[in-house]
């Protein structure tokens, strides 16, 4: 009956070491996880960088906005210059029309006579 008993106690042994591997298994798996989550709630979020990114996104929109409100406003105002041109360009030719109609009404003066006047 001897040898029974020994190997209950062999097998007992065996029962507290494999208990003994699986406590520290799992203690092990337990503190891995726990450093993975804290990681991830301190630095896999990144709540500091991710204020940061919406707070310059919505800069950036604005600053798209800005641009394109003041790119319209050069478009108007190159739209106006070109039609002032335009107008500025027919009143020449109104002047320069009305001057040469007014320069053939008037006789020619005889040369060395201009703008002296004989009473």
């Amino acid at each position: 009956m001897q040898p029974t008993r020994v190997e209950g106690d062999e097998a007992e042994q065996l029962r507290e070491r494999i208990w003994t591997y699986a406590q520290r298994g799992v203690i092990m798996a337990v503190v891995f996880f726990a450093g993975l989550f804290v990681g991830y709630q301190l630095w896999g979020q990144a709540t500091q960088l991710q204020e940061k990114v919406d707070e310059l996104t919505e800069r950036t929109q604005s600053l798209v906005k800005e641009r394109d409100t003041e790119r319209s406003k050069v478009t108007l105002v190159e739209r106006d210059k070109k039609e002032l041109e335009r107008q500025l360009d027919e009143v020449k030719a109104q002047l320069a029309a009305s001057t040469g109609k007014a320069a053939e009404a008037k006789p020619a003066a005889p040369a060395g006579t201009e703008g002296v006047t004989i009473e």
